[in-house]
């Protein structure tokens, strides 16, 4: 299935046009109108609830509906009423819910920064004492907001308000970046962006996953197929593959990078080392054949890869080529369980095997490796994580790409190359999907893939 993008760059230009002006004048009501504005979005919200209440009442009493469509009628009518009723005889309750969100996600955002800081201590990396600015900022804003939410609402649309407004310049910055003749964008280069609530961006490629496996389902395909799409018929130079599955962790993602046929991927491999529900451990790297790698992804682990792929120019392509050969060089190779039992000549049962760098050496060959010194020595899943790798990689590389603000997560890098690929001057060239439906190869893997699956990979 293969489309070359044409029409859709004017509706992507007046669609970020239309929505950072939107998100700017947002913005601003927010700062002007701030704990007026609120209680009455709260109001407004209130009599939104009675009046659906009270519709689905009269749809219950006076319309002739099946059984279980009248019982959940009802329940509806019931449900909203309720809450109505509680919401509005405790109005502290809708007034603090939102200020005490808000105070959880910056403390949450705090402690993120504190340990990242810790381990930027631990290895006596450049940029620590940013980060316990940022963790003591994030504090000093969330503790008061947790203490008492209903007195510091005008703090807390301050920062939605300012939020709100940069979100729109992000997306004007996208506006201008479409419209400006191509030799002017180095003066346009994106030195920061800021990002959709992380929430929301975490959950974002499981949410497209849902939505192709539908379609999928729907069409109940007999002939495999990849769903392709490019906007020049040429060969990507860099591969980013953004992983997600039906459940686990991996709902969440994980992002690698893939240049000349060889993937780089960064993670907590070693779950002997893991600390923190598997959140904390020794930063691991390992390097597999492209093609063999994505037969394991989607017919062994049941992940779906989305592929975007771009074009670069000789100096950013050596650029990359620099930065990855420069983590390779800080690297000790690690021998897996399964290659060890090799090298003693143990009987060797592949399917036996629990571990995850055992699994995926048995089945595609790649070589692990442990970080030895850097800011990537230990591994973080919310802050020094695989999409901190790549944006190592790819955003200091000289390349007008990745630097974002907050927390960095696949769900960011999702949205973001999204975006650039419908974008007809953007570096994003193509966009593929490969899972367990759609993709052009059979192969079968041994039934050790339900060990895999029960360990998340």
């Amino acid at each position: 299935m293969k489309s070359i993008l044409k029409s859709d760059h004017f509706f992507e230009e007046t669609s970020s046009f239309i929505t950072s002006i939107a998100l700017i004048i947002l913005g601003i009501l927010i700062l002007i109108g701030k704990n007026q504005l609120y209680f009455s979005v709260i109001d407004m919200f209130l009599s939104t609830l009675l009046i659906l209440g009270v519709l689905q009442f009269i749809r219950y009493l006076f319309l002739k509906l099946k059984p279980q469509e009248k019982k959940v009628t009802f329940a509806r009518s019931f449900f909203y009423l309720l809450f109505c009723l509680i919401l509005s005889s405790f109005k502290t309750i809708p007034r603090s819910i939102l200020p005490l969100l808000f105070a959880i996600y910056m403390l949450l955002n705090g402690v993120i920064k504190l340990i990242i800081y810790l381990i930027l201590f631990s290895s006596k990396e450049n940029g620590r004492l940013g980060q316990l600015f940022l963790a003591l900022l994030y504090f000093a804003v969330g503790i008061p907001l947790l203490i008492s939410p209903i007195k510091k609402v005008d703090t807390m649309l301050v920062f939605l308000g300012w939020y709100t407004v940069l979100l729109g310049v992000t997306y004007f910055f996208d506006f201008l970046s479409e419209i400006i003749p191509k030799r002017f964008k180095t003066k346009l280069r994106r030195h920061f962006r800021i990002t959709l609530p992380v929430l929301l961006e975490a959950i974002l490629p499981y949410q497209v996953l849902r939505e192709i496996n539908y379609y999928l389902n729907k069409e109940a395909f007999d002939i495999p197929m990849v769903y392709e799409e490019k906007k020049v018929e040429t060969d990507p130079d860099l591969e980013i593959f953004i992983h997600v599955a039906p459940s686990g962790y991996n709902r969440f993602g994980h992002v690698d990078i893939c240049m000349n046929g060889t993937v780089l991927s960064y993670g907590g491999y070693d779950f002997t080392t893991s600390k923190l529900f598997n959140m904390i451990g020794e930063g691991m790297v390992f390097q597999v054949e492209r093609e063999k790698y994505i037969d394991y992804c989607t017919h062994y682990s049941n992940r779906t890869l989305f592929c975007f792929g771009m074009k670069l120019i000789d100096k950013q392509k050596k650029n990359v080529e620099k930065q990855i050969n420069s983590i390779m060089e800080n690297l000790n190779y690690y021998e897996t369980n399964y290659e060890r039992d090799k090298r003693l000549k143990k009987k060797v049962k592949k399917d036996s095997y629990t571990d995850y760098p055992s699994i995926l050496t048995s089945l595609t060959n790649a070589k692990f490796y442990k970080i030895q010194s850097g800011p990537f020595k230990t591994f973080f899943v919310l802050g020094v994580n695989c999409c901190k790798l790549a944006d190592n990689i790819i955003g200091k590389s000289g390349s007008d790409l990745l630097k974002m603000t907050g927390i960095i997560t696949p769900g960011t890098y999702y949205e973001y190359l999204n975006q650039e690929f419908y974008k007809k001057n953007s570096m994003v060239i193509s966009k593929i999907i490969y899972n367990n439906k759609s993709i052009k190869s059979k192969k079968k893997f041994f039934s050790a893939g339900s060990i895999a699956k029960k360990n998340g990979k």
